[in-house]
C-alpha cells in the first residue's frame, strides 16, 4: 500500500484507498470469532469478517461498536463487520487475547492490568492498542434522599458494582479500596448498566457504579423516573486517588446532563483504549484505524463520545499496534 507520508494531513481527506480497493486480508486477525476466515465476496475474493467487542446494551461501549462496524461496512471493500454485546472490558481483554474477537473496546486499566498479567489476569495477554478511545467517567448514582456523601459511606448498603468481566467492577473494587472497604463491607451486586438503573428505580439497591462516557443512557433513563445524585470526588480525595492510581484522573460530569443534576460533578476519569492482538497484520490495522478515523463525524451522530477520539488517539495505557502508529503519523494526529 502507498501512503501519503506527509505530516498534518487533513484527515477528511485523508482516506483514499481503504474505500477504493480492496482491503488488505486479515492476516494475523485470528480464527473463531474474528473472522479469520471467511466467505466469497461479491468480487470473488474472500470475505473478511471483522467482530468488535463492546459491553452492556445501556453503556456506550454498544452503540459506538455499532457506528464503527458500520463505518468499517461502507469504506472497506469485502469486509463484514459487527458489534457484539459482552461483558465489556476484562471479558473483552480476554475475548481479543484469545481470537474470538477481532478488536474490542476495553478500561485503560483493565488493558494494562491485562498486559502485565495482574489482577483479573492469570498471564500477560498479548495485546495492542489500536487507539486511545474517549475518557469514561465514573458515575456513581445514588437517590437524590441518600445519605451517601462519599464511598466511605456505603458500609452495609447493597451496592451494583458493575457486570462481572467489567471494568467498572474493576474500578468500584480499587475506589471502594481506596475508601477502607471490601467487598465484606457491602452486599455487592454484579449488574449491568440496565439492571443496576432498574434496581435504582425500584429502590432495590442504595447504589451504582457506571464507569462509562456521558451521557449514559441507562443513567439518562433512571433520572427520567426518579431523583437521582451523583456522587462528587472533592478535590483532595480526588488527589489521592489519581497519586494511589496513575490511569486515572480528574473528569467533570458538567451539570445538567442528568434531569435534575444541575451542578457540575468532579469524578475519576479513565480512557477507554480499542485494543487488538499483537501480531494483527500491520495494513489491516492502518486501514480500520484509518477508516474510523476519517468518519469521527459520522461516529458522533452515534455518541458525543466519539468527539474526543482525536484528542486521546495516542492516549493508550499500552503501547500502540505498528499500524495504528503508522496512520497516526501519516495524519498528524
Amino acid at each position: 500500500m502507498v501512503r501519503d507520508q506527509a505530516s498534518g494531513v487533513d484527515r477528511r481527506r485523508f482516506l483514499t484507498t481503504a474505500g477504493a480497493a480492496a482491503f488488505v486480508g486479515l492476516a494475523g486477525c485470528g480464527g473463531g470469532g474474528s473472522g479469520g476466515g471467511g466467505g466469497d465476496g461479491e468480487d470473488g475474493g474472500e470475505t473478511q469478517f471483522v467482530t468488535i467487542g463492546t459491553g452492556g446494551t445501556g453503556g456506550v461501549y454498544y452503540p459506538l461498536g455499532g457506528g464503527m462496524a458500520d463505518i468499517l461496512n461502507q469504506n472497506l471493500e469485502g469486509v463484514e463487520a459487527s458489534a457484539e454485546s459482552t461483558g465489556a472490558s476484562v471479558e473483552n481483554c480476554r475475548l481479543v487475547a484469545n481470537d474470538e474477537m477481532t478488536m474490542a473496546l476495553a478500561l485503560g486499566n483493565s488493558v494494562l492490568l491485562a498486559v502485565n498479567g495482574e489482577g483479573d489476569f492469570d498471564e500477560a495477554l498479548p495485546l495492542s492498542a489500536a487507539f486511545g478511545a474517549y475518557q469514561n467517567a465514573t458515575q456513581v448514582v445514588v437517590p437524590a434522599d441518600s445519605p451517601v456523601e462519599t464511598l466511605a459511606d456505603m458500609e452495609g448498603l447493597t451496592v451494583s458494582v458493575g457486570a462481572p468481566g467489567s471494568g467498572t467492577e474493576v474500578i468500584a473494587e480499587e475506589l471502594l479500596n481506596f475508601y477502607d472497604l471490601t467487598y465484606d463491607d457491602i452486599d455487592e451486586q454484579r449488574l449491568s448498566f440496565s439492571e443496576t438503573a432498574s434496581a435504582l428505580q425500584d429502590g432495590q439497591i442504595d447504589a451504582g457504579f457506571w464507569s462509562v462516557a456521558y451521557p449514559a443512557s441507562s443513567i439518562q433513563d433512571l433520572a427520567s423516573q426518579r431523583d437521582i445524585r451523583l456522587i462528587d470526588f472533592p478535590d483532595e480525595e480526588m488527589e489521592g486517588i489519581t497519586s494511589e492510581f496513575d490511569y486515572y484522573n480528574a473528569a467533570t460530569v458538567p451539570g445538567g446532563t442528568y434531569e435534575g443534576v444541575e451542578e457540575d460533578v468532579q469524578v475519576p476519569g479513565v480512557t477507554n483504549t480499542m485494543i487488538v492482538r499483537e501480531e494483527m497484520n500491520e495494513d489491516s490495522v492502518h486501514d480500520i484505524v484509518q477508516a474510523i478515523y476519517e468518519n469521527l463525524d459520522q461516529l458522533a451522530e452515534v455518541h458525543p463520545a466519539a468527539e474526543q477520539f482525536e484528542e486521546t488517539a495516542r492516549d493508550a495505557p499500552i503501547d500502540l499496534h505498528p499500524g495504528a502508529e503508522q496512520y497516526f503519523d501519516d495524519a498528524g494526529l
